[in-house]
């Protein structure tokens, strides 16, 4: 009687055993997938990533943007026959201010005080 026990209890942690390591197994390969595709979603941001810096290093050269504000607006370059010194520039006094009317003058209404 005690061996049959002792049996039945073996069998049923050789079971039980043999259950949690297939379990365990299959929730490994399901880990290893999303590590995987963890791996490949992190290499195609990095690849996007390289390309938005070649295109922004593109879109802020300096000549392709000195190029761009020439055609689109017309401005060219300051030259240094553009450039002076402060002093160069003529004074210009600075306008006199204009008389306000006085509308709360004591002619012709009475306001109390």
């Amino acid at each position: 009687m005690k061996r049959w026990i002792l049996n039945s209890f073996c069998l049923l942690v050789a079971i039980l055993a043999g259950v949690l390591s297939f379990l365990l197994k299959y929730r490994v390969i399901e880990k290893e997938d999303e590590l995987d595709r963890i791996h490949h979603q992190i290499l195609a941001d990095k690849r996007e990533i390289h390309m938005l810096q070649a295109e922004w290093i593109h879109l802020n050269d300096p000549e392709r943007l000195r190029a761009l504000i020439a055609s689109q607006t017309g401005f060219q370059s300051i030259g240094s026959q553009q450039i002076i010194r402060v002093e160069d520039i003529p004074y210009r006094p600075a306008p006199v201010p204009a008389v306000k009317p006085n509308f709360y003058s004591s002619k012709g209404t009475s306001h109390a005080t």
